[in-house]
């Protein structure tokens, strides 16, 4: 684990949009994600986990990433008010990214974005390789909204829920494994893990040795854009995300 100062010179806050630890995992697994971020933070770098008090328990539809919007809507203002330099967005749809953008001055950071462009540099072609079924649509969406729908060459799940996948985790990188070697045969050089509950699973690394190709994991991907950005002083465009005229009503969000 990298050495952390006790004084940080940037600090990134890690922001989930649904209460997590009143769920099934329970508030230790914002504590094991912390220590995950921070393992693989640039010394300097301080990590912090926060989570809205409402929303929906995980994302699989499109439906909860709309739910989840209005916590991220009301707590970018005030993290970036208390001092944090960049804010990822804890799911891998991305959901409140462009309206975040809108309201604040530091960098958010979309993990799905984040996968999919860092999946364009290490390969033509990626597949993303995701949790259940249903989320496929939702993400065909997303990456078209990003312009990068010809780079997607295939979208497939595991068929096991999010707040599942710890406690199944060597099925999920069985059927991983299974699901890219398919996404491989489609055409796909790179992959894509499409979830960030997969992503901290840890298994990027050992299902990349396994296929001899590029596993993109959206938790790193997005911390690295974090730091990147926050270290450079690179901000929004204004112009592709215009703060509002009109002063925003604080979002309700109980």
């Amino acid at each position: 684990m990298n050495p952390k100062p006790t004084d940080p010179t940037m600090r990134i806050v890690y922001f989930l949009p649904g209460p997590m630890s009143r769920g099934p995992l329970g508030p230790e697994e914002l504590v094991r994600r912390q220590a995950f971020l921070n393992e693989h933070a640039f010394p300097g770098t301080e990590a912090v986990v926060r989570e809205t008090e409402n929303g929906p328990a995980s994302v699989e539809s499109s439906a909860e990433e709309y739910l989840s919007v209005p916590g991220i809507l009301e707590a970018a203002p005030r993290l970036e008010a208390e001092g944090f330099d960049a804010m990822i967005i804890g799911c891998f749809g991305d959901p409140g990214l462009a309206p975040a953008r809108e309201l604040v001055d530091f960098p958010v950071i979309g993990p799905g974005q984040a996968g999919a462009l860092a999946a364009a540099q290490m390969g033509q072609r990626c597949a993303i390789i995701t949790v259940v079924d249903e989320v496929v649509p939702a993400i065909r969406r997303q990456m078209r909204g990003y312009g990068l729908e010809g780079l997607v060459a295939d979208i497939r799940a595991v068929d096991v829920p999010v707040l599942e996948l710890r406690q199944r985790a060597e099925q999920v990188l069985e059927t991983l494994e299974t699901e890219a070697h398919a996404a491989l045969r489609a055409g796909a050089d790179t992959l894509v893990l499409g979830c960030m509950t997969m992503g901290f699973l840890d298994v990027a690394r050992k299902l990349g040795e396994r296929l001899g190709v590029p596993v993109i994991n959206p938790v790193l991907a997005a911390l690295k854009a974090a730091e990147s950005f926050a270290a450079t002083g690179v901000r929004p465009s204004p112009r592709a995300y215009p703060p509002p005229r009109k002063e925003i009503a604080p979002v309700t969000v109980g």
